[in-house]
């Protein structure tokens, strides 16, 4: 598993609020942890080259209900720095960084695991949530599996509303254990922005069934891409 944070390395007026999800899994949540997140969504549309993913649902390419993009944090001082932190902090090395744009309440991610990840059992995934607080939802692998409540209505489920710069950490086994997502919020009029670092350290048994960004597809058809983007 990865190294406990040092916590005397936290910047003053940091509350770190901690949640262990037993078994090897927690959550961290840090407020305001990056102070320019404001200044920064202003100019988010602009500033970097979205995408709109989709993914091959059987006999058609559905897209997602928001814009994405990866991004290499050399080419933005300020996501670099805040890259620094991240690894001074969990002692680790991210390979970059992925944003996701969520326009208003009607944009949502349905509960999932980062299953692409592979490696499961000691992971460390690191969220920067910029804008407006929506809810952001945990909910056990096992309940999930039987439960078909919307997210964040089932008592087992673990809510928070991050925004305005607060980071949210999932770490251990939480994308062995946990499902995670954010859910439809009619009526919410703000966009919502989240920065995600990644970290696996390849320990464990290997995840091999198929991921969302596989696709589905009837029995026999011939293959191809299961997601694919294009410019939003």
């Amino acid at each position: 598993m990865a190294p406990p944070p040092d916590d005397n390395r936290a910047i003053p007026g940091e509350d770190l609020v901690r949640h262990d999800l037993g078994a090897g899994s927690f959550l961290e949540v840090f407020p305001r942890f990056w102070s320019g997140a404001d200044a920064w969504a202003d100019e988010a549309p602009e500033r970097i080259a979205w995408v709109r993913g989709e993914v091959l649902r059987y006999d058609r390419y559905v897209p997602e209900r928001r814009r994405g993009a990866f991004v290499d944090p050399r080419q933005d001082r300020e996501l670099a720095e805040l890259t620094r932190r991240l690894e001074r902090r969990y002692r680790i090395r991210f390979d970059g960084v992925s944003a996701l744009w969520y326009a208003d309440g009607e944009d949502f991610q349905g509960l999932h695991r980062d299953r692409q990840m592979r490696w499961l059992d000691d992971t460390l995934i690191a969220i920067v949530v910029v804008g407006e607080p929506r809810p952001f939802v945990l909910r056990p692998v096992s309940v999930g599996r039987s439960v078909r409540l919307p997210a964040g209505e089932d008592p087992r489920d673990v809510t928070i509303r991050p925004g305005h710069g607060d980071l949210v950490v999932m770490g251990g086994r939480c994308q062995r254990d946990w499902l995670h997502g954010v859910p439809r919020q009619i009526g919410h009029r703000s966009p919502r922005w989240s920065l995600t670092w990644r970290w696996t350290s390849r320990r464990g048994r290997p995840d091999t069934a198929p991921t969302y960004f596989d696709g589905r597809r009837f029995s026999g058809e011939r293959e191809g891409p299961g997601w694919r983007t294009r410019r939003a």
